[in-house]
């Protein structure tokens, strides 16, 4: 392409369109060009591509049988360490950029293809402008340090396009591919499951036993089974309920160590698995009632992934990226949509939060947003507003309208 091509299509672009562009250029640019020169500062990557080495040359994953030369923490499974293989081969200030350049490019891609299949109305340049945008806060941590979080949301969000589209060997696919990452995120794949019995009820189960399966297929059947004998002990003894508020998980269980309530943990599990219940007949009720398809499956996708956040295993301030997009597609709704304003209050209540989460995490001086709740709070509110949405029945509000509420001046193309 010409630098007058290059120039044209950037003219053509609106401000917020180009916003955006600069911004996640930036983002990407300047922690790249953090990674290449300081590999080993504020990030995650050495434990992957460290696992990946150690997968292939059958050494343990895990510890504390784990090398001490390596960086510890690794509580992924088997087949992650295999899908790290790959990266091991370069060095970590190369293989950290490659990782976290195909990471962004799935998720933002993932994003996209959201946007356009599920758009009750398709969204104008504008509007998918302050998609990506509104992404930005909750993302940029993990794109920093290159948490696999990014990896588990971009499935997630292409497993979801996916459905639509009736794609569903690419759905179990997916699915598998968040489940080899984290555990929890197969809750979306139980609700797709419910909501698409016929399809999906053989296919997402298949799909998950593979990926448990290949470790053995891939590398020594002894090495493979000694390593989930030993994940899984990580797993049953990695407990964070009664650690300082300040490392805690940021979910419900902090809320009610915070205030105090006579809740005891096992009773805490129980409201866990109860919410999960509840979800789904939320979705299976919605599913049965005539809601809209596309509606269906972006209100299923954010009921999800708000369960995994609030009341899930292992809720860190990394792990908020997985709620990003579903958080920034309710934004850009409540802009352009009739929300009632009661459900808009719930809203940009649970956006204040996080956004004070975000900026304050660093002046812990000031005021210590993770042992005050501020996340936990800021999911609580946004849950209330998702399972309190109705079926979309009202008609959009006008493009001028959008405009206004978005800044008018500066999405003149």
């Amino acid at each position: 392409m010409s630098l007058a091509a290059i120039r044209a299509w950037w003219e053509s672009r609106t401000g917020w369109e180009k916003t955006a562009l600069v911004v996640w250029s930036a983002i990407l640019l300047v922690v790249c060009v953090r990674v290449y020169g300081w590999p080993e500062a504020k990030t995650v990557y050495p434990i992957y591509s460290a696992s990946g080495y150690f997968w292939w040359s059958m050494t343990d994953l895990y510890a504390p049988d784990r090398p001490g030369w390596a960086q510890g923490g690794y509580r992924y499974s088997p087949t992650f360490a295999i899908l790290c293989v790959p990266f091991a081969v370069f060095p970590d200030n190369v293989g950290g950029v490659v990782w976290r350049l195909l990471c962004t490019a799935g998720l933002l891609g993932s994003l996209t293809w959201l946007a356009r299949s599920l758009s009750t109305k398709p969204l104008s340049r504008d509007q998918f402008a302050l998609l990506l945008l509104f992404c930005v806060p909750l993302s940029l941590q993990s794109v920093n340090n290159g948490q696999a979080n990014i990896v588990v949301i971009a499935a997630l969000l292409a497993a979801v396009a996916a459905a639509k589209e009736q794609r569903w060997n690419l759905v179990a696919a997916l699915i598998a591919l968040a489940f080899v990452c984290k555990i929890y995120p197969l809750a979306l794949g139980l609700l797709l499951m419910l909501l698409y019995p016929r399809q999906l009820s053989w296919r997402i189960p298949l799909s998950v036993a593979a990926s448990l399966l290949l470790p053995f297929l891939l590398q020594n059947p002894a090495y493979a089974a000694d390593q989930y004998r030993k994940w899984f002990t990580v797993l049953y003894y990695d407990d964070r309920s009664t650690i300082d508020l300040d490392q805690a998980y940021r979910d419900l269980w902090l809320l009610i160590r915070l205030y105090a309530l006579p809740i005891s943990r096992q009773v805490y599990v129980l409201v866990q698995l109860l919410a999960g219940a509840g979800i789904a007949v939320v979705c299976w009720h919605r599913r049965r009632t005539g809601w809209p398809e596309k509606q269906l499956l972006i209100s299923t996708l954010a009921l999800a992934v708000t369960w995994m956040l609030l009341l899930g295993p292992t809720t860190e301030s990394c792990s908020f990226i997985l709620l990003a997009p579903s958080l920034s597609w309710s934004m850009v709704e409540a802009m352009r949509s009739d929300v009632a304003k009661w459900r808009q209050a719930l809203l940009w209540v649970s956006v204040t939060f996080f956004g004070a989460a975000v900026m304050l995490a660093d002046f812990k001086w000031i005021v210590n947003v993770h042992a005050v709740g501020v996340h936990s709070w800021a999911s609580l509110f946004y849950f209330v507003y998702l399972l309190t949405q109705p079926p979309n029945k009202s008609s959009e509000i006008s493009g001028a309208r959008f405009v206004e509420l978005a800044g008018a001046s500066y999405l003149k193309k």
